[in-house]
C-alpha cells in the first residue's frame, strides 16, 4: 500500500510540474516561454497517381494559370489609396505573380492586389493537372560517330573548282528623313490599344482620350503622355478608370496605373 501511494505521488508531481512549470520560470526568472515554431512541410499534391510534389517557381511564367479559385477570405487593397476590401472564398482571381510561398492576385480591372498563401488556392491542382513535358529520345552514339568521321570524298583542287564572280553589293536605300512634327498622342494611344498590346482593357471600353501638352520624366527618360479613361466590371460595380500611356519615338513604350504608377499588363 505504502509503494502504491509513494508511486501515486511521483506521477502527481510529474503532471503538476509539467503544467505549472511556464508560470513558475516566468516568477522566478522573469522570462516568459518561448513558443516552438513549426517545422516548414513540404507540399505534396494527390493528382491519382502517386502523389506529387508541386513546385510552382519551376514553371515559366506561360504554364501558370491566369486564375486561381480561392479556398479562403482574402484580403485585397488599393496602394495608392489605402482602400481595403475582401474577397470571399470560391471566387476567381487574377494570378499576377509567385512570391515565394505567396501568389500575388487581383480582382480584375483596377489597381488592387492582396498576397495570400498558394495552399488557399487551387494553384497546385492546376499545375499538377498539366500534362508532362516529353522526355526527349536518346541519341544513338553510331550517329553521332559517323558526324565526326571525316569525309572520305577526294579533296577538290584548285584548278577542278569552277571560280563564279561574286556581285556586286546592291546599294542600301537611304533611310527617309524622320519628320519632326509633333505626335499624335491620341491616334498613338488608339493603335496601341487596337494591336492588342495590353490585356487588361479593349477599344470598345474607352470612352474618352486625353493628350498631355507637357512631357514627363520618368526613371530619367523624357516622355510624352497620354491618358485613357475607360469603363469596367469591378467588384463595386460599373467603374470608370484611367490609364496613362508613356510615349516614346511615336509609340506606346508602357502604360501605367496614374496613381499608383504600376504598369498596366
Amino acid at each position: 500500500m505504502k509503494l502504491f501511494l509513494f508511486l501515486l505521488g511521483i506521477v502527481a508531481a510529474g503532471i503538476l510540474g509539467y503544467s505549472f512549470e511556464p508560470q513558475m520560470r516566468y516568477r522566478l526568472t522573469g522570462k516568459e516561454p518561448v513558443a516552438k515554431k513549426a517545422e516548414p512541410r513540404r507540399v505534396v499534391v494527390e493528382t491519382g497517381a502517386p502523389s506529387t510534389e508541386i513546385d510552382p517557381a519551376s514553371y515559366s511564367a506561360d504554364q501558370l494559370p491566369e486564375k486561381v479559385l480561392l479556398k479562403a477570405d482574402a484580403e485585397i487593397a488599393d496602394a495608392a489609396s489605402d482602400l481595403k476590401m475582401t474577397i470571399t472564398a470560391g471566387n476567381k482571381v487574377n494570378l499576377i505573380r509567385l512570391e515565394g510561398d505567396n501568389v500575388v492576385i487581383s480582382p480584375g480591372a483596377g489597381p488592387f492586389e492582396g498576397t495570400v498563401l498558394i495552399s488557399q488556392t487551387d494553384l497546385l491542382e492546376q499545375l499538377a493537372a498539366l500534362p508532362k513535358t516529353p522526355t526527349p529520345a536518346p541519341v544513338d552514339p553510331s550517329v553521332i560517330a559517323d558526324a565526326n568521321t571525316p569525309s572520305k570524298e577526294p579533296a577538290t583542287t584548285p584548278a577542278d573548282t569552277e571560280i563564279t564572280p561574286e556581285p556586286e553589293p546592291t546599294p542600301e536605300p537611304e533611310p527617309e528623313p524622320v519628320s519632326g512634327g509633333p505626335v499624335d498622342v491620341v491616334a498613338v494611344m488608339q493603335d496601341s490599344i487596337k494591336s492588342g498590346s495590353i490585356k487588361e482593357f479593349g477599344f470598345d471600353q474607352v470612352l474618352d482620350w486625353k493628350a498631355s501638352e507637357e512631357s514627363e520624366s520618368i526613371d530619367g527618360e523624357s516622355y510624352q503622355t497620354g491618358v485613357a479613361s475607360y469603363k469596367a466590371e469591378t467588384v463595386f460595380g460599373v467603374k470608370t478608370i484611367q490609364a496613362k500611356a508613356l510615349i516614346k519615338g511615336g509609340k506606346v513604350v508602357r502604360w501605367l496605373w496614374p496613381k499608383s504608377g504600376m504598369e498596366i499588363k
